[in-house]
């Protein structure tokens, strides 16, 4: 599993990571990247196994660096829709955050929008029960297809994640107001968003003035492997 820090604008400083994963290929001898293998894994069904084993050692990774006395952060966990609708999905995340002793709105789910759209009912009752067992909920890519912000008003969501493809369109001077109305109506609602795919400067500068909560991208830190770098120590990066 690696881990991509995000940058709270308001506080000015690190406000947890994104847990991501990568697989290295022996054959090829190089990490293949989440769209050689996710999809599959998501045909298959072999993605609820992974969604688990990142869920898993990204407790045991907290727990183990809180009893170290090292410092550590909140992180956000990608949920398939293949696993949110298993029928032990909040049994098995309820149990392994008690598992580990890892304390209430620590940890964020993170479900993608096209879900949210197709099954704003059925999450609306998921998120509920999350929140009841001490997880925060987010509503991840938003911006790629299905947008619509008449479901936001019933999706129970804390953080809503503007996908990178937002980014880059709408990000650039004089193309703001997209983005600066999705921002007010977050806030509204009393969500905290997030701009994904931050990678210069100008686009951190314009997410600030924009009055968005936090930025995640290679401007700030790229994805670090948790087992070799400790994912707290991140420096801006200039690309």
């Amino acid at each position: 599993i690696f881990y991509q820090p995000k940058y709270n604008l308001k506080r000015g400083g690190m406000d947890g990571s994104e847990i991501l994963v990568r697989w290295f290929d022996t054959k090829i001898d190089r990490y293949r990247t989440p769209g050689e293998f996710l999809p599959i894994f998501e045909e298959n069904g072999f993605i609820n196994n992974l969604d688990r084993f990142v869920f898993y050692k990204a407790c045991e990774n907290a727990a183990s660096t809180a009893k170290k006395g090292e410092p550590i952060y909140p992180f956000s966990v990608n949920v398939s829709r293949v696993t949110a609708i298993q029928p032990d999905f909040l049994e098995y995340y309820k149990r392994i955050k008690q598992k580990f002793g890892i304390r209430d709105r620590f940890i964020t789910v993170e479900f993608t929008e096209s879900f949210a759209y197709e099954n704003y009912e059925y999450l609306s009752e998921v998120m509920r029960e999350l929140h009841e067992a001490g997880f925060l909920c987010s509503l991840d890519d938003f911006g790629t297809g299905y947008s619509s912000l008449n479901y936001l008003t019933f999706i129970p969501a804390d953080r809503i994640k503007l996908d990178k493809k937002m980014t880059d369109t709408y990000l650039q001077q004089g193309n703001t107001n997209i983005i600066k109305n999705i921002v007010n109506i977050a806030h509204d609602l009393n969500m905290t968003l997030c701009i994904e795919g931050v990678e210069n400067r100008a686009q951190y500068d314009l997410a600030t003035a924009l009055g968005c909560d936090d930025v995640q991208g290679y401007f700030f830190s790229r994805p670090m492997d948790g087992n070799a770098v400790p994912y707290y120590r991140v420096e801006f990066l200039d690309s």
